[in-house]
């Protein structure tokens, strides 16, 4: 695998790697951000060759335009449900997350005259120039 990415032939496998990110999910929100976005979960290539207990019940009703646009409805108004829960839970994990480098960061008062290091990595290293990566 990995000596097919060298070779260049990476794009063919970036729809899968993208189908893979989008649809799984993420620990923080606790949702796939496919959902979020169309409201319920996708359906994988697989399920549809290999009928899960999830698509043999829906292929079970009768389909007709009605039952169609009543389960998208359900489905579109339980995303804005889904939205305020991810919004909670990423409010509380910004929470944690803070909460967590305030405890390891050491607050540093310096006044005006205070003589200060500076570190220029092209200066610190026989680099012949600024690097573009490098902090202002």
């Amino acid at each position: 695998m990995a000596r097919l990415l060298l070779t260049g032939s990476w794009s063919i496998h970036l729809p899968d790697a993208l189908w893979a990110y989008r649809t799984s999910l993420r620990s923080v929100t606790g949702f796939s951000p496919y959902s979020l976005v169309y409201g319920s979960e996708a359906i994988s290539p697989v399920e549809i060759t290999i009928p899960t207990a999830r698509i043999a019940a829906v292929n079970d009703l009768e389909w007709d335009a009605k039952t169609c646009s009543d389960w998208r409805l359900l489905d579109l108004e339980a995303v804005d449900k889904r939205r305020m829960e991810v919004e909670r839970r990423m409010t509380l994990y910004h929470k944690t997350v803070a909460q967590a480098y305030n405890r390891t960061v050491k607050p540093q008062a310096f006044k005006q005259g205070d003589l200060v290091l500076k570190v220029v990595e092209h200066v610190r290293r026989p680099v012949s120039r600024p690097s573009k990566f490098a902090p202002q």
